[in-house]
């Protein structure tokens, strides 16, 4: 994920929406503390992330809630979400005038379902089967991963347990198997 974001759940609600939705890095704004994402469906749709930096915290207040208005006007976005792990009151106050923006907080915890957390795991798992194993396999033989009730894979352990968490119900275990897929995916890419 990179780009100075280092709130494991800010990173954790990217990948969702990358995964979920479909959106794609544009760009790194180093210097006002934000990384857009991009949705180029049937409409223009931008996610913008407010990071922390070493000296503030993620927090969207009223002129990062304008820019992004300014934004969206003046490169044609239809919809726009900001995720920052804290807003305050005149940014949520500018937020709920416009209907064509809404936010992500901390304090949300996340605004998907089961059903689509699950959808992301798969997608997750599929990523990191191919460049752990080299393909995702297409049968449950065909993993390595599980073999005589033992696992051997910490990829495959945690997409049985979202499995499990999922059918009785625990939304925060099902979110959490999904952080913790990303962490490996982050280890992984810094080659640890």
């Amino acid at each position: 994920m990179s780009d100075k974001i280092k709130s494991n759940w800010l990173e954790t609600q990217v990948e969702l929406m990358k995964a979920i939705q479909g959106y794609e890095k544009k760009d790194s704004r180093k210097k006002v503390g934000n990384v857009d994402y991009v949705n180029d469906g049937e409409e223009k749709k931008l996610l913008r992330v407010i990071f922390a930096s070493s000296r503030h915290r993620s927090k969207a207040d009223h002129n990062t809630i304008r820019d992004m208005i300014a934004s969206m006007d003046g490169e044609g976005y239809e919809e726009a979400i900001i995720i920052a792990e804290e807003f305050t009151y005149g940014a949520v106050k500018l937020i709920r005038e416009d209907e064509n923006l809404d936010y992500v907080s901390k304090e949300d915890r996340t605004p998907f379902s089961t059903t689509e957390i699950l959808y992301a795991i798969q997608v997750k798992t599929f990523e990191l089967c191919e460049s752990i194993c080299g393909k995702a396999p297409t049968t449950e033989d065909e993993c390595k991963g599980y073999r005589n009730g033992k696992y051997s894979c910490a990829v495959r352990r945690i997409s049985d347990d979202s499995e499990f968490h999922a059918e009785r119900g625990w939304m925060a275990l099902v979110y959490d198997d999904f952080s913790k897929l990303t962490e490996i995916k982050d280890r992984q890419a810094r080659g640890r």
